[in-house]
């Protein structure tokens, strides 16, 4: 019976016939490199295995790509179409500038204003000059004396040009809204006027709708 003989140096088989082999085994030279061979009765000599290839490491797959209409999960990697995209992002609110220096009628005022628009607070006339100078402001909510007894109306005076309606915010006589002294505000670009008494925060919500071409609010603001 033949068997198969590999050389361990080079790897060059032989076939030899068992028969021929003594019993107690011979030792023969590789024909191609002259490495001694160990041959034993019923014994195949092979040489050692050959290293394993490093394993190359497998990139996982890439996630397939979202359409342009659709989100992707950065976990799971599973598309979905939102059912309406412009209902999910926050609308677009108008912007009110309220120029008041005491706490107690911004507070009044955040109040009746923040759950339908932007408010933006200023105490004083230097600083609402430069939000006003930003842009983006909507309507101007002005308080006649603000800290240090400035003058609300410079702010108006010293403005190049009116850029939106004016909602005058105070706590001057009602009177003192007549005549000619209102004829003088209408002037300068006031529209109207809420005087901080009873049931301010209510009016000025209705105020601020109607300068805006908004309906009012269906929830009545309740004065604290």
């Amino acid at each position: 019976m033949k068997i198969e003989v590999r050389c361990a140096q080079c790897g060059k088989g032989y076939l030899v016939d068992e028969s021929r082999i003594p019993p107690e085994g011979a030792i023969v030279p590789c024909q191609v490199c002259g490495t001694t061979i160990t041959l034993k009765p019923g014994l195949a000599v092979s040489p050692p295995a050959p290293p394993a290839a490093p394993a190359v490491a497998t990139p996982p797959p890439k996630p397939p790509v979202a359409a342009e209409s659709e989100v992707c999960c950065p976990r799971c990697g599973l598309h979905f179409s939102p059912a309406n995209r412009a209902e999910r992002e926050p609308s677009t609110r108008a912007t009110v500038l309220l120029v008041e220096d005491m706490d107690y009628f911004i507070e009044i005022a955040r109040d009746a204003l923040a759950g339908r628009y932007e408010l933006k607070i200023a105490k004083g006339v230097d600083e609402a000059q430069a939000i006003l100078g930003r842009g983006g402001i909507d309507l101007l909510l002005l308080d006649l004396t603000l800290e240090g007894g400035q003058d609300g109306l410079r702010l108006l005076r010293e403005s190049p040009g009116k850029t939106c309606p004016v909602l005058l915010f105070t706590a001057q006589d009602e009177s003192e809204m007549y005549g000619d002294g209102w004829t003088r505000l209408l002037a300068m670009g006031i529209d109207d006027v809420v005087i901080k008494g009873m049931n301010m925060g209510e009016i000025l919500s209705r105020k601020v709708s109607a300068l805006l071409g908004e309906p009012q609010a269906k929830d009545t603001y309740q004065q604290r």
